[in-house]
C-alpha cells in the first residue's frame, strides 16, 4: 500500500500540467464540435435539399424522417480546432497532427461529397481511403514492421512495398467497416469512444503522450457529436464521419504499435474486432451463402438483425425505441474484446486466443438470432 501511494504521489507530480492541458484539449474540442453541429442543425432548412438522406426506403433504411447526414463536418471542425489548440504547445505534436490532417483530406471528401450529392461510388470511395492511407505512410510511417512471429516478419514484412501494401489495405478496409456498422444511433460513435478509451488507457501505460494527446482529442469531437446521435439522432455521422472515423481509428492502430514496442501487434486488432470481422463475414455470407455479390447491400447484417427480431421480443419500451435500443447490445457485445485487450495488450497469445473466441461468439450469436426469427415466425404462424 505505501508503495502505491508513493507511486500516486509521482504521478500527480509529474502528470499535472499534462493532464490539464489534455482536459483543456477535450474541452475545446467538444465545445467546437457541438456548436458546430449545432449551427449545422439551425441551418438545417438552408441545405436540407442536399444534407437530407430523403430515401427513407431500403434495406439498410431504419428511421422514420429526413435527417441532415453532415455530421462528419462537425468532426472536423472540432478536431481541426482540439487539434490546433493543443498542437501549437508542441512542436512534436503539431507535425503529427498536420499530417494526420492533411491525410484524412481525400477519405473524407469521398464520403462527405457522398453524402450531399449521393455520386460517390463505394469503390471511389474505398480508393479515397487507399490514397489517404499512402499519404499517411509517407509522412507518418505508421506502417507495420512485426506480427510477432519471427519467420513471417523476417520472410515477408521485410519485403520491399509489403509495409506500404498491409497500411493501404488495413486503412481502407477499417474505414469501409466503420461504415458498415454505422446503421443506428449511437452505434459507430458509441463503439468508436470505447476503442478510444481502451487505446486511451494503453497508451498512457507505456508513456505515449503524443498518441495519448491525439486519443483525447477526439474523444472530445466524438463526445460532442454523440448528444445529438442518441439516443434520438438529430444529425448523422454521414459517409463522411463514418469513413473519417474509420480513417483515424485505423491509423491510431498501426502507430500505437509501431512507435510502442511493448505493445502487441494484436492488441489494435482485438480493439477492432467487431468491425473488422463483421466486414469479412459479410463478404463470405454474401458471396458464399446468398449468392450474390459482396458490394450488395442487404438487410440482415448483426446489427439489423438485433434490431428486427431481438429489440421487438424485450418488451414494450425497446418496442417504443427499437433504434436506440440496438446499439447497447453491440456495445455490450464488444466488452468480450475490450477488457481482454485492457487486461493483456502486451501479450500476443492471448490476444488472438480471444480474437478467435470473439469471432467464434459472433458467428454462434448470428446464427442463433437467425434461428430465433424462424423459430418466431412458425409460433405466430
Amino acid at each position: 500500500m505505501s508503495q502505491l501511494i508513493h507511486d500516486l504521489g509521482i504521478f500527480k507530480q509529474s502528470y499535472t500540467i499534462t493532464t490539464s492541458s489534455l482536459i483543456a484539449a477535450f474541452e475545446v474540442t467538444f465545445v467546437c464540435t457541438v456548436l458546430a453541429t449545432f449551427f449545422l442543425k439551425v441551418t438545417e432548412r438552408f441545405h436540407s435539399k442536399l444534407s437530407h438522406d430523403n430515401d427513407l426506403i431500403g434495406a439498410q433504411k431504419f428511421h422514420k424522417s429526413p435527417v441532415p447526414r453532415i455530421g462528419g463536418l462537425a468532426l472536423v471542425i472540432g478536431l481541426t480546432c482540439g487539434g490546433y489548440y493543443f498542437a501549437i504547445r508542441s512542436v512534436d505534436t503539431m507535425h503529427f497532427m498536420y499530417w494526420a490532417g492533411i491525410a484524412a483530406i481525400p477519405v473524407f471528401l469521398g464520403g462527405i461529397i457522398e453524402d450531399l450529392f449521393k455520386k460517390v461510388s463505394a469503390r471511389n470511395r474505398l480508393l479515397l481511403a487507399f490514397l489517404s492511407a499512402s499519404i499517411a505512410f509517407y509522412e507518418l510511417d505508421p506502417g507495420i514492421k512485426s506480427i510477432d512471429f519471427k519467420w513471417f516478419d523476417e520472410n515477408f514484412l521485410s519485403l520491399p512495398g509489403v509495409s506500404l501494401a498491409i497500411t493501404i489495405i488495413m486503412v481502407g478496409g477499417v474505414s469501409h467497416s466503420t461504415n458498415i456498422i454505422d446503421g443506428f444511433n449511437g452505434l459507430l460513435i458509441g463503439f468508436s469512444l470505447m476503442a478510444l478509451i481502451t487505446f486511451g488507457y494503453v497508451t498512457f501505460q507505456v508513456g505515449d503522450t503524443t498518441l495519448l494527446s491525439t486519443i483525447v482529442i477526439f474523444s472530445g469531437a466524438l463526445t460532442g457529436l454523440f448528444f445529438f446521435n442518441y439516443p434520438r439522432a438529430y444529425i448523422f455521422t454521414g459517409d463522411g464521419g463514418a469513413y473519417l472515423i474509420g480513417f483515424l481509428l485505423s491509423m491510431l492502430s498501426l502507430l500505437i504499435i509501431k512507435r510502442n514496442s511493448d505493445i502487441s501487434p494484436w492488441f489494435p486488432l482485438l480493439v477492432m474486432i467487431y468491425p473488422v470481422f463483421e466486414t469479412l463475414f459479410s463478404i463470405y455470407r454474401k458471396k458464399h451463402l446468398r449468392g450474390i455479390s459482396p458490394g450488395v447491400p442487404d438487410g440482415i447484417h448483426l446489427h439489423m438483425l438485433i434490431f428486427r427480431r431481438i429489440i421487438p421480443r424485450l418488451g414494450s419500451l425497446p418496442r417504443r425505441y427499437p433504434n436506440p435500443m440496438t446499439a447497447p447490445i453491440l456495445w455490450i457485445l464488444c466488452l468480450i474484446s475490450f477488457i481482454p485487450a485492457l487486461l493483456w495488450w502486451n501479450n500476443t497469445v492471448i490476444l488472438i486466443l480471444w480474437i478467435i473466441l470473439f469471432c467464434f461468439i459472433y458467428v454462434f450469436f448470428y446464427f442463433w438470432i437467425v434461428r430465433f426469427g424462424r423459430l418466431g415466425s412458425k409460433k405466430n404462424s
